[in-house]
């Protein structure tokens, strides 16, 4: 029974969550720009 309570939070609570987090935003900033003469990004430096 656990399981499938589970499994219910998962997919009314989850899977809602990441599906509007796609939805407005692009977290790995694959979108396209044509006017870009690259697409590299300086990592951040590292804290002491």
């Amino acid at each position: 029974m656990r399981a499938v309570l589970l499994a219910v939070v998962y997919y009314l609570v989850v899977t809602p969550i990441g599906l509007l987090a796609r939805a407005t935003r692009d977290p790995l900033t694959r979108s396209w720009d044509p006017k870009a003469e690259s697409y590299w990004v300086t990592p951040a430096p590292r804290g002491v």
